[in-house]
């Protein structure tokens, strides 16, 4: 037996869908092809708030969906044909993943059961409702879906997912205003895979300007190249009518044209609306294939254009530079770090001087005896501030070399000095307190006794002459004189022997502390010109591994592009092929849809 046309074309497009990639639009050709239902389906979809729920009960004359400001649906309520009112509650299995349960409830409590949000497991998926109205005894099922909103949304999708399966669909819009682009969107997203659609424009009994809006959205549907019906009705006044048996009112509803073109949906054979649809859904797959291949295509050749002959001197003008930035940085990285170490030193020896000369002002007028333990908690104080700002200015320097070289290059990350964690010039040695003599008593009196001798002996000799005695009153405050002179010039002596020796020991200790600390920042800028050498040498190899590798997927990857872009087009050629079968299939549907236009390759 021949398959069908139209079942073969489906086929054809599944088959590309799963080659490349896409299982959504592969899900909605299954739909098509493997329908779980007889009958048309007519779905309602629209946005929130816009009367939509109302609409079904207003043409079915049943209050079956649920209405009102504060509750709107939440999953889909599906209403057939049957000689006697019941309605079935289809929830998710607890037990098994993916089974369903069934439960019949009364049709007063499935308006307050769909309204409740779904929740798993035991969450609700759907309705089923069954009315005996003429306008279903036909095969019609009429679907009322959750409100259109956020495209991430759960209501979105499941809404989106009925109408994969849908023969016909209607938008529902109010005449409050005219379309918003979110429902100009969703129109055209519904036209694209259904070409049986309707917008309704609700509300027009509380609206007096609903003429002018109804205008304004053929208008903007047809900019938008949706080219539909545009229905006014009134839900209120169709159940009112339904109420009086008022076929005037009825009229004014404007449900008669509604049920016209519902009537015309429902009255299609299964043949001809299967083929429709199979155009239809063919072609849009088609094109958003051909699309995606196309943007592939452009630039699989704009890679493959590139003449290989420029991107070969752009290699190795790349490599040239390179090479030449590679001897820039290691210049600019020696000469800083010597400036560097040249800086230290002489930022240390001024500092280390200035305590000097400190020191020796000090000691020329203090005497070391009172002053020095006073004096050596000062100068070790003022030598470990001293190692500590040489030490940051180096720190400082250290890293400003680091982002100065890595400037050089493009998206090169500085290299951690690990400066913080060292600490040079801890723990620096005490100074040693110097051998300071003390000027004693004892010495005191031996001195005074020196230098009395000589006065005594001078004035005594002196006024012997006169007649006096050798020792005198003369000669004895002569010699008292002498003492205390004597006295006074050995202790002045004694404490310049002190100061030099106390300046001298300073000198020593400043001396080492010098010596020291410029030999260990002399180590650690050492140790950070070798990091900052292998850093960035490791980043040139890379860039020139990066260029070799690149230079080599230049010359080998020449047969493959070809190949690629050989292939692309010949699947474009060929899903053309089957957009223009669909198109001689049912070009009359979709001209009416406003969207009969031919891919090319």
């Amino acid at each position: 037996m021949t398959a069908k046309p139209w079942l073969e074309m489906l086929d054809e497009a599944l088959d590309a869908c799963l080659l490349h990639g896409r299982p959504d639009l592969a899900q909605r050709l299954r739909v098509r092809r493997d329908p779980t239902s007889d009958g048309t389906r007519l779905v309602f979809l629209g946005l929130a708030k816009q009367g939509k729920s109302y609409l079904v009960n207003a043409m079915i004359n049943a209050p079956v969906c649920t209405v009102g400001d504060a509750s709107s649906t939440a999953v889909p309520t599906e209403i057939r044909y049957a000689s006697s009112a019941s309605a079935v509650l289809i929830r998710r299995s607890p037990s098994a993943a993916g089974a369903e349960e069934r439960a019949t409830v009364p049709v007063e409590q499935v308006a307050a059961e769909v309204a409740r949000r779904p929740s798993a497991p035991g969450g609700l998926l759907r309705a089923e409702v069954f009315v005996p109205r003429e306008l279903l005894a036909s095969g019609l099922v009429v679907i009322d879906t959750p409100a259109v909103g956020n495209p991430g949304s759960t209501a979105t999708a499941t809404a989106l997912e009925v109408l994969a399966g849908a023969h016909a669909a209607v938008l529902v819009t109010d005449a409050t205003g005219e379309l918003s682009p979110a429902e100009l969107g969703l129109a055209r997203h519904v036209a694209t895979w259904c070409p049986s659609l309707a917008v309704v424009l609700t509300k027009t009994d509380s609206c007096p300007e609903w003429r002018s809006v109804a205008e304004r959205d053929r208008v903007l549907l047809a900019t938008a190249g949706v080219d539909v019906p545009v229905l006014p009705v009134s839900s209120t006044l169709r159940l009112e009518a339904a109420r009086r048996q008022d076929r005037e009112l009825n009229t004014n509803s404007g449900f008669p044209a509604l049920l016209d073109w519902v009537g015309i949906q429902s009255s299609r054979s299964t043949e001809e609306s299967s083929a429709r649809f199979a155009a239809v859904c063919v072609r849009s797959v088609a094109e958003e294939l051909v699309g995606t291949l196309k943007l592939q295509l452009r630039a699989t050749v704009a890679v493959d254009g590139v003449d290989q002959v420029s991107v070969a001197h752009q290699a190795q003008r790349a490599a040239d530079d390179l090479r030449r930035h590679s001897a820039r940085w290691q210049n600019l990285l020696a000469d800083e770090i010597a400036n560097l170490v040249s800086d230290l030193e002489y930022d240390l020896r001024e500092r280390t001087r200035k305590i000097v000369q400190i020191t020796d002002r000090t000691f020329d007028e203090a005497d070391p005896v009172k002053t020095w333990p006073e004096f050596r908690e000062w100068l070790e104080d003022s030598l470990s501030d001293a190692v500590e700002t040489n030490y940051r200015w180096l720190t400082d320097r250290a890293e400003w070399i680091a982002h100065l070289v890595a400037g050089t290059f493009v998206d090169v990350p500085e290299p951690d000095l690990g400066l913080a964690d060292a600490h040079p010039g801890d723990g620096l040695d005490s100074v040693e307190e110097p051998r300071i003599e003390r000027f004693k008593v004892s010495q005191k009196m031996f001195t005074g006794l020196r230098g009395s001798y000589g006065g005594l002996l001078m004035f005594g000799l002196v006024t012997s002459l006169a007649g006096l005695q050798l020792i005198n009153p003369i000669s004895v405050g002569a010699g008292a004189a002498f003492a205390t002179k004597t006295i006074r010039d050995e202790g002045d002596a004694r404490l310049k022997r002190r100061q030099a020796i106390a300046k001298s020991a300073a000198q020593r200790y400043v001396d080492d502390v010098f010596l020291r600390f410029s030999k260990e920042c002399r180590d650690i800028v050492r140790s950070v010109q070798r990091q900052l050498r292998d850093h960035f040498a490791a980043r040139t190899d890379q860039l020139v591994d990066d260029i070799s590798r690149a230079r080599e997927a230049m010359q080998t990857g020449a047969a493959q592009r070809d190949r690629r872009t050989l292939a692309l087009k010949r699947e474009i050629e060929r899903l053309a092929e089957l957009h223009g079968r669909a198109g001689a299939l049912g070009v009359r549907a979709i001209e009416q849809a406003g969207r009969a236009r031919e891919l090319s390759a």
